[in-house]
């Protein structure tokens, strides 16, 4: 009566449902896997017109930068033939006023005193009447004048940039060198690397407690003797455990050590981040009263992962080697330069980035140091690249 059919007449009920369950799950499914796509997409578009928009701007600002560039050059080229042009011709007026003058005298040497006087002066102010009709034709115009002054600031202001052969730049902002804050509750949030044991945390840089990570210019060496930077590495490495994680950290002091940055004990998910980097091999275990990671370095260093996959130096004993080197060629054994850029006083030292492409030059108030102390006494601050 109701259109079913029994058991018996063929249809298999089992059979209908498992089927139908099959493909209803199959074509959700697939409905979830067009909305992914469709959102990969929509990120990738975005991203592309981010990127299009940079582009943009940087071009733009770039093209702007250029045009004012052009500008200041026209300007002072102008300016500099106006001027040669102006010179000249006050050259030629002052010859002919000397001209004239020792002319008159030379042809009236006989007549009295007076006299002779009299004629170079009546020359000097016929000559001198041509003055306003001189500057009224200067080739001089204001426009020069103002190129001029405003070639004279660039240069002015921009100096230290511009005198800074070396290549050291002082930044306002540095990831390595953050503003003097106290520190003594608990960070917590998105992690963003700034090196193998550094990273910013909730606007603060915090310095991981317990490891210690390869110094930037620390060569490091594969098990086939190939050279690589395993300073980056462990950057990486580290952006890669905290990457979409949330990252707690606890102070180990009351703020900022001597350096600038606090030291915490920190841990991503319920790990402790610190064995989680030695583990890989992606930094050196500190040994502390309250820490010991090695059993960890160990591991890692059987395994061959990551710093220990060659021969590498501690970076402490790196750094020692680097001193006593620098120490040889320099003045009365003081390795640390101190120099200045954009009125700021500042030191590097023997393992910086910064180091090699640093100039000592007395003449402008720069030394070399003994000490840190001795630097920080001077008026000196470490340079944001060390």
């Amino acid at each position: 009566m109701f259109g079913w059919r029994r058991r018996s007449e063929g249809f298999e009920w089992r059979e209908y449902v498992r089927t139908t369950v099959l493909v209803r799950r199959a074509d959700r499914q697939r409905r979830i896997e067009d909305a992914r796509l469709a959102a990969v997409e929509k990120v990738k578009n975005a991203a592309d017109a981010g990127a299009e928009a940079g582009r943009a701007s940087a071009s733009f600002v770039g093209s702007q930068f250029s045009k004012l560039l052009s500008i200041i050059v026209e300007a002072l080229l102008d300016f500099a033939a106006a001027a040669f042009h102006l010179v000249t011709r006050w050259s030629k007026f002052l010859f002919a006023v000397i001209v004239d003058a020792f002319r008159a005298l030379a042809g009236r040497f006989g007549i009295a005193f007076g006299d002779a006087l009299k004629r170079p002066a009546d020359a000097v102010r016929s000559k001198a009447s041509l003055l306003p009709d001189i500057a009224r034709r200067s080739p001089v115009k204001p426009r020069h004048i103002a190129g001029a002054a405003a070639a004279l600031g660039l240069i002015y202001f921009g100096g230290p940039m511009l005198r800074s052969a070396d290549g050291i730049a002082v930044a306002e902002y540095s990831p390595d060198r953050p503003s003097q804050v106290s520190v003594s509750t608990e960070l917590s949030g998105r992690a963003i690397a700034i090196a193998g044991n550094l990273m910013r945390v909730d606007g603060v840089l915090v310095r991981i407690a317990n490891v210690e990570a390869p110094e930037s210019r620390q060569p490091c060496y594969r098990a086939d003797g190939r050279r690589w930077n395993c300073a980056a590495a462990a950057k990486s490495g580290l952006a890669h455990v905290v990457r979409g994680r949330r990252v707690t950290c606890t102070p180990s002091g009351s703020g900022q050590d001597a350096s600038g940055y606090v030291s915490a004990q920190c841990t991503v998910g319920d790990a402790d981040l610190a064995a989680e980097l030695v583990r890989n091999g992606y930094v050196f275990a500190v040994s502390s009263f309250f820490s010991s990671l090695g059993s960890e370095e160990e591991a890692a260093r059987s395994a061959k992962k990551g710093i220990w996959q060659g021969e590498i130096q501690r970076p402490q004993e790196w750094r020692d080697q680097q001193w006593q080197d620098a120490k040889r060629g320099s003045p009365d054994g003081c390795p640390i330069k101190g120099f200045v850029r954009a009125s700021s006083k500042l030191y590097t030292l023997p393992w910086s980035a910064d180091y090699d492409r640093a100039k000592v030059r007395t003449n402008r108030g720069e030394r070399w140091f003994c000490s840190e102390d001795e630097a920080k006494a001077a008026g000196f601050q470490l340079s944001s690249r060390s």
